[in-house]
Order: C-alpha cells, then sequence, then structure tokens
C-alpha cells in the first residue's frame, strides 16, 4: 500500500497496489511525530497532535536533538549521492 501525505492541500492519497483505485481524503500530519490523521470535522484545525500532544504539530522543526541531526545528515548525504 502506498501513503503519499501533501501538507499544503491538506490531501492523504492512498493507493493499494493491484486494485488501481485512488483515494483521496482530507487530513493532517503532524511534523513533530510524522503522524497523519484524518479529523472528525474537517472545517476546524485541531489545537494538539492526536499522538504526541505537541500544539505546534503544523509548524516545522528549528531545533534537533543529536539523533534527529546524525539521521538528517545522513539522508542528505543519500540524496546527495543520487542527485549526481
Amino acid at each position: 500500500m502506498e501513503i503519499l501525505i501533501s501538507m499544503e492541500s491538506r490531501v492523504i492519497t492512498m493507493k493499494k497496489e493491484g486494485f488501481g483505485v485512488n483515494v483521496l481524503i482530507v487530513g493532517h500530519r503532524c511534523y513533530r511525530c510524522e503522524h497523519a490523521w484524518v479529523p472528525r470535522n474537517i472545517s476546524e484545525i485541531p489545537e494538539i497532535c492526536p499522538k504526541c500532544k505537541s500544539p505546534y504539530w503544523k509548524k516545522e522543526k528549528t531545533r534537533f536533538t543529536k539523533k534527529e541531526l546524525k539521521k538528517l545528515n545522513k539522508s542528505s548525504k543519500k540524496n546527495k549521492g543520487k542527485k549526481k
């Protein structure tokens, strides 16, 4: 199953292999824990993430732990190798 998430349009796309059906679901994604969910009321924006309870779920992180920095550095090095 392939899941694509777009924060700009608040759309979660789910595609099951072998079925050929695309489903568009309006939802949210937390920048902190990367949890994606579909709210009960689409018109209201939630105050906190239901998984990590962070009130800053819709803001990108500016400070990172040492572990997160190592992970970001490894992924950026892999991406640099692919671009060449």
